[in-house]
């Protein structure tokens, strides 16, 4: 029996083998059609399928051979053509489906090695039986002798379909295909491919146009015509042999599978790819699937092999910084794009493993956006129920606060909440939560015993004048003893205060009238229309800075301060006691009711009383004053900060008092 020595794609001389074994092989698809053959003894080497009994091996089925075929296929319309065959949609008479058929072109049952490789690819795709691989159903000849094989008809949109369509922006392909569902997808394709390699076949032409998504999430890997069989088990038990390799006849050859995608081994025309050779190619559409632009950019074959060759580990971050493509694919696609095959994943399981990983964790990012959703969702709905329910509301208003914080825990970075945080923050609420209401309550009692003893220390200026009102002569001993009671009691009164802490609205109430009786007093010195009016509106506007006064009291101040003025005055006018003024050949005198004036005393005494209204105003009032620009600026402050949290909002800040 003759022996055959076999040389496989790149070199590797196996034998010798009996003929009857390598009919075997190319019957079950094993021996690639290119393979060479050199008969034992001969030196000569020649294509497999130049030797007439290799050629008449092809598997040749009987059953659906001429008429046969043309009765159970009915050819409705083209799916596509390439360049090994035609696809058609055929309606199965038999059963009663769709399939579709390959056939192959005019001129190939002519060529022997071209007949080869289109039942090979039958049978290789037929032998790989796994859900993302199409399976085979017939192999035939049709009438006209063109060899065909039906398998089941896919619909769907492939990789390259879709990816062109997110490039573009196409609503429909943008709302359907989520990054989350294509990375899906491709830990789908990686495990077929990792199927075909466990049953030794490499695909050699992996490409988004050979990936096809399903209406039903279906996944398909297509079009495994150039594939490659490692597995020499037809050869087993045989004794192998490295021989020489025939010069010219197996190492150069022409590129198999799609430059720009095929990795740098395959361009270089090195054909004895493996596994790394498909993790490459798998890489190249991982990158393109994230970055929606190819991995190799060219306008010729030549320009995309010189890409290949040039530019590995590539990362798509770095072409589409603008799509926020995650690290973890980052280093997926660095890694499986090595140039170098040993620094590419071990196989395509473990790059699919890489993949999962990832989808793991964004999963339960997933997740946590959605809770982070439904808590802003509750939260919104909590401060509209409270906005409806002004102060009593509180309880939705917390309740918001709460949701929301649940939802900026979850994710911090969410938008929406961020918003809703500002906003609340940010906006004055139209009535003050009863808690915050008695949070204010104590800092105003805080400061109250401090306004107290300020007003302490007024009286006690005031009581500098006493020595110089003594240095005049009294007039009504009676009404100056009253002044200084007076002085002196709610300047003891406002001391008391101060020590004991008791400065609450209560106490408060009964130092207010004591302070506009000591402003009428006043007038018994040069009359309710001299220092008086200064006096009173000074007194006024300190009481109200100082007691952070409530409308019931805002009202009252006022009429207070006027009848300081004009009570007196009416007195005068109405004859119950002196009155001050007198008119005079168009000029006025002023008529003490306390003491009789002398020049210098009286000057004194203008003096001090204009010292003290305007020192007291700049105290009081410009106090108040530091105090509003100091929590203008926390306020300002907190907005900023607040903004910082969230950019892009538009500046939101306190207005300004009118």
């Amino acid at each position: 029996m003759d022996e055959w020595f076999v040389c496989v794609p790149g070199g590797t001389t196996i034998g010798p083998v009996s003929t009857s074994l390598l009919i075997l092989g190319i019957r079950s698809g094993k021996v690639p059609d290119d393979a060479l053959v050199c008969q034992r003894g001969a030196t000569t080497w020649r294509g497999v399928f130049e030797i007439p009994a290799f050629s008449a091996a092809l598997p040749g089925p009987k059953a659906f051979q001429g008429d046969a075929a043309e009765a159970r296929y009915a050819v409705k319309s083209m799916l596509g053509q390439g360049g090994m065959g035609e696809v058609h949609l055929c309606a199965d008479g038999w059963i009663g489906r769709e399939v579709a058929m390959k056939v192959a072109r005019h001129g190939q049952a002519a060529q022997p090695y071209l007949r080869a490789r289109f039942v090979r690819e039958a049978l290789v795709q037929g032998q790989l039986e796994h859900p993302s691989i199409v399976p085979v159903y017939d192999l035939g000849t049709r009438p006209d002798g063109a060899t065909f094989f039906t398998m089941k008809r896919v619909r769907g949109l492939t990789l390259a379909e879709i990816i062109h369509g997110l490039r573009n922006g196409d609503p429909a392909i943008v709302r359907a295909y989520s990054r989350r569902r294509l990375l899906t997808a491709m830990s789908s394709v990686c495990l077929a491919v990792s199927f075909a390699h466990s049953r030794g076949v490499v695909h050699r032409d992996l490409k988004p146009e050979n990936i096809m998504l399903g209406d039903f999430g279906e996944v398909y890997v297509l079009d495994w015509g150039v594939a490659r069989v490692l597995e020499d088990a037809w050869v087993q038990h045989q004794p192998s042999t490295q021989v020489a390799v025939p010069v010219g006849r197996t190492q150069a050859g022409a590129l198999v599978g799609t430059a720009g995608y095929a990795a740098p081994e395959q361009v270089q025309g090195d054909r004895r790819v493996g596994e790394p050779s498909d993790v490459y190619a798998l890489g190249a559409i991982l990158y393109e699937l994230l970055a929606l632009a190819p991995l190799h950019q060219g306008d010729s074959v030549d320009a995309l092999v010189a890409s290949t060759l040039a530019n590995g580990a590539a990362r798509p971050s770095t072409r589409a910084p603008q799509l926020g493509i995650p690290p973890e694919l980052d280093h997926i696609c660095a890694r499986a794009t090595a140039i170098p095959p040993a620094d590419r994943f071990a196989s395509a399981r473990e790059m699919q493993e890489a993949i999962e990983r990832y989808l793991d964790g964004e999963r339960d990012e997933e997740r946590r956006r959605e809770l982070a959703r439904r808590h802003g969702d509750a939260a919104a709905e909590a401060f509209e129920a409270a906005a409806r329910a002004g102060v009593a509301g509180e309880g939705e208003r917390a309740r918001g606060m709460r949701e929301l914080g649940a939802a900026l825990a979850l994710e911090p970075s969410n938008e929406e909440g961020l918003r809703i945080l500002m906003r609340v923050l940010l906006e004055e609420p139209a009535v003050l939560p009863p808690a915050a209401e008695a949070e204010l309550r104590a800092i105003e009692d805080r400061n109250r015993p401090r306004s107290a003893r300020d007003a302490m220390l007024t009286y006690a200026f005031l009581a500098l004048g006493a020595p110089v009102l003594l240095s005049m002569p009294v007039l009504r001993p009676w009404l100056f003893a009253s002044l200084v009671a007076v002085v002196a009691g709610t300047a003891g009164y406002m001391g008391w205060m101060w020590r004991t802490g008791r400065a609450g609205p209560r106490y408060m109430s009964r130092a207010v009238p004591l302070t506009f009786l000591v402003v009428a007093l006043m007038s018994s010195v040069f009359g309710p229309f001299v220092m008086v009016p200064g006096t009173a509106a000074l007194t006024v506007a300190t009481l109200l800075v100082n007691l952070r006064a409530n409308a019931a009291v805002r009202r009252a101040t006022p009429v207070l301060g006027l009848a300081s003025v004009f009570v007196p005055a009416a007195l005068q006018f109405t004859g119950v006691v002196p009155p001050s003024y007198s008119f005079e050949q168009g000029s006025i005198r002023i008529l003490s009711n306390l003491v009789e004036f002398r020049p210098a005393p009286a000057l004194l005494m203008l003096a001090l009383g204009s010292a003290l209204t305007v020192v007291a105003a700049v105290f009081a009032v410009g106090r108040a004053v530091d105090a509003l620009v100091a929590s203008e600026r926390r306020n300002f402050a907190m907005a900023w900060r607040l903004r910082q949290i969230l950019p892009g909002v538009g500046a939101v800040a306190p207005s300004l008092p009118d």
